[in-house]
């Protein structure tokens, strides 16, 4: 639709309208440089996960928005996240663990409850199972556990109690 038009009579935020459909742009500049161009630069969002939404597979983009899957093609494995949850919701989720230097990429699946409580599941087979309340606080006593004990055997952490840790050796 851009063809053959005169540059002064594009309404650039007409352009942007229709780009934004694209969920899974993250950035975008539209610049007109007269007599006869315009600029686009768009930036992809990064992904963090997928879910299943009425039947259908989404990615999650950093950008805060569901992308389907049939829009783009992910090639790297993300991890699986499971129940109704707002977006925000995993963002916070992901920024909390970053922030206490838990290692995203070995997090295989998140688990979500209607309660706002969230688990995941690591490469190994490991479970940790997060309070509703004080997820930073029980994250730094997790943190510190798994620096000094050995976990090899142990199948769920479960830090739902406060100032408690259960140990599970079975699932």
């Amino acid at each position: 639709y851009l063809l053959n038009k005169n540059i002064f009579f594009l309404d650039k935020y007409l352009i942007l309208e229709k780009l934004e459909k694209f969920n899974f742009l993250e950035e975008i500049k539209i610049q007109k440089i007269f007599p006869s161009e315009i600029n686009i630069n768009l930036k992809k969002t990064k992904f963090l996960g997928s879910t299943i939404i009425n039947g259908e597979k989404f990615f999650i983009g950093n950008n805060g928005k569901f992308t389907d899957s049939k829009q783009i093609k992910i090639e790297k494995n993300l991890p699986l996240i499971f129940g109704k949850f707002k977006i925000d919701e995993f963002l916070e989720l992901q920024n909390i663990l970053e922030e206490k230097q838990i290692d995203i990429k070995k997090i295989v699946k998140y688990y979500y409850y209607r309660n706002k409580r969230w688990d995941f599941q690591n490469q190994d087979g490991l479970i940790v199972m997060l309070p509703s309340k004080n997820i930073k606080n029980s994250l730094k006593i997790y943190k510190k556990m798994i620096s000094n004990v050995n976990l090899s055997s142990i199948k769920i952490v479960d830090l739902r109690v406060p100032s408690q840790i259960i140990l599970t050796n079975e699932k």
